[in-house]
């Protein structure tokens, strides 16, 4: 169970272990791109609202994260979401599962999706520590109706890395988390369309999440990306938020 509530801030929901597994929460933030970010992307990166509903739950067979965010939701030009969802199926009483991802971004001028299966090895360690590993097969479906022609079918390797831990300072109660996504062996017509342009690409989130108290929490998250999200080289910001969790 220590371990599900783990896996479950770790994709996202970044909540205080307890005996529960199982979560509902919502976030509201804003995302503040650097200015390299805003000069090629113009508002689209910018300084940008979102709203996001989690869920999960766990238990003995394994584990389902959910998140649908909404994007700039006052401004009809560039609001956008994204919906993913992970799950882990465990493979009988070891620390290793078969593991798969859908995530869908959608924009007004194109949409993508993005399958990831394969398996993956989480586990909490005897001083709190979580960590997770996956390695998968990446599967795109995309429609970027601007460029004219799509880019579908496999495309290519992914392996993500990640950990989470809470602690407690100042009487107060924290969690720090990290994760990373690495892309290899694009396709070349999706490294167009995407933007990428490099065959291999990554990008992370570094996030402390102060526990207010009452379900409430804050937290700053660095984001950044190399050869990914859209833009071949470097790009990041500092995304600020706050969570209830019910």
């Amino acid at each position: 169970m220590k371990k599900t509530a783990l896996m479950i801030g770790l994709m996202g929901a970044l909540v205080v272990p307890t005996a529960s597994a199982a979560m509902l929460a919502v976030e509201a933030g804003l995302m503040d791109w650097s200015d390299t970010s805003e000069a090629y992307f113009g508002e689209s990166k910018s300084e940008n609202e979102y709203i996001a509903i989690k869920g999960a739950t766990g238990n003995a067979f394994g584990d389902v994260f959910a998140m649908v965010k909404l994007e700039d939701v006052t401004d009809s030009d560039l609001m956008g979401s994204e919906i993913n969802i992970i799950g882990q199926i465990n493979i009988g009483d070891s620390d290793f599962n078969w593991y798969g991802q859908v995530f869908n971004k959608t924009k007004p001028v194109w949409t993508e999706t993005n399958t990831t299966l394969g398996f993956s090895h989480d586990k909490t360690w005897d001083n709190g520590l979580y960590t997770q590993v996956a390695v998968a097969a990446h599967i795109v479906t995309s429609d970027y109706a601007h460029f004219g022609f799509n880019a579908n079918g496999f495309n290519g390797g992914y392996v993500y890395l990640g950990a989470s831990k809470s602690f407690s300072a100042l009487n107060q109660d924290f969690t720090v988390d990290w994760w990373q996504e690495h892309f290899f062996g694009r396709d070349d017509d999706y490294l167009i369309v995407s933007g990428d342009t490099e065959d291999f690409g990554f990008n992370g989130r570094a996030t402390l999440r102060w526990h207010i108290g009452n379900g409430m929490s804050a937290a700053v998250s660095y984001r950044y990306a190399q050869n990914n999200l859209g833009k071949e080289g470097w790009h990041n910001a500092m995304f600020y938020s706050m969570q209830y969790n019910f």
